[in-house]
């Protein structure tokens, strides 16, 4: 694995095409050879074992957190109206089967929340066996950093992200004077989507610190890459933004270049502690 960086950079696959299409099919080939060099020491069907084993422990943790949610759920359910309520904004129920809904969505995203921890030690599990002797002693900054900015964004989700499309609704309701009573259903699945999402978009600095420690990325390759990732960060802040209005948007836009610049910098200090302790071993 230690010469896995100099490999994908000696990858000119797609470099006759230029642009993005180009810089698409080159990354393409070079996870490829990552997920080659991952899987050096072991055959296909022992890999694909290796993945179905994690991920069914991953499922039964979401598992076991939604029957231990599910005896909470109408404590958790008055937890999230608080961001409604903090407004003056009544919750109404409109469809017939709306309460069964938010059963689920409130035990679905508290499961994941409640997972989220043996998720990403699965995680680095399935990643450990690519780390030099060295770097596996990062295992626990790895786990307790992903769990921290996990918890970060939901906090960010629940306290900022939702009041504030709550109060972008409400006002702009009361601009044009139409009575505004949000349906139940609607406000719990779009704070839960927001919550578990903010959660997974704030993992980026963790993700970009275990990269750049295994030599797959740096800081160099994350500035010159910047403005496709203003094109994806862009894109991924439509499909996260689940009222689709522009100034949810434009929030969760400025976050996401929050985390990527953040990202750069912990790109270029642990590589460069990478390549050193290369050198010395």
């Amino acid at each position: 694995m230690s010469t896995i960086a100099g490999e994908l950079r000696g990858i000119n696959v797609g470099a006759s095409e230029s642009g993005l299409v180009g810089k698409v099919s080159r990354s393409f080939w070079q996870a490829a050879v990552l997920a080659g060099a991952l899987l050096s020491n072991m055959s296909f069907l022992e890999h694909l074992e290796e993945l179905r084993s994690r991920l069914i422990k991953c499922i039964m943790a979401v598992g076991a957190g939604l029957l231990i949610s599910s005896a909470y759920t109408p404590a958790i359910v008055q937890f999230l109206k608080e961001p409604a309520s903090r407004y003056g904004i009544e919750l109404v129920g409109y469809g017939s089967m709306e309460m069964f809904s938010i059963f689920f969505y409130v035990g679905m995203a508290s499961g994941v929340c409640l997972a989220a921890p043996l998720i990403l030690y699965q995680v680095w599990r399935f990643v450990e066996p690519a780390l030099h002797v060295h770097e596996k002693r990062f295992a626990v900054p790895f786990l307790v950093s992903t769990m921290t900015f996990f918890v970060v964004g939901v906090v960010f989700g629940y306290a900022i992200a939702t009041p504030y499309i709550m109060q972008m609704q409400d006002a702009l309701a009361t601009l044009m004077k139409i009575p505004w009573r949000p349906s139940a259903g609607e406000y719990i699945s779009l704070l839960t989507a927001t919550v578990v999402a903010m959660g997974v978009v704030f993992e980026m600095p963790p993700v970009v610190f275990i990269l750049s420690r295994i030599g797959i990325i740096d800081g160099w390759f994350l500035v010159r890459n910047f403005r496709h990732a203003f094109l994806i960060l862009a894109v991924l802040s439509a499909v996260l933004t689940p009222s689709g209005d522009i100034g949810p948007m434009l929030a969760f836009l400025a976050v996401m270049l929050g985390l990527y610049v953040i990202s750069i910098f912990v790109a270029f200090a642990f590589a460069r502690k990478r390549r050193e302790s290369a050198h010395a071993s």
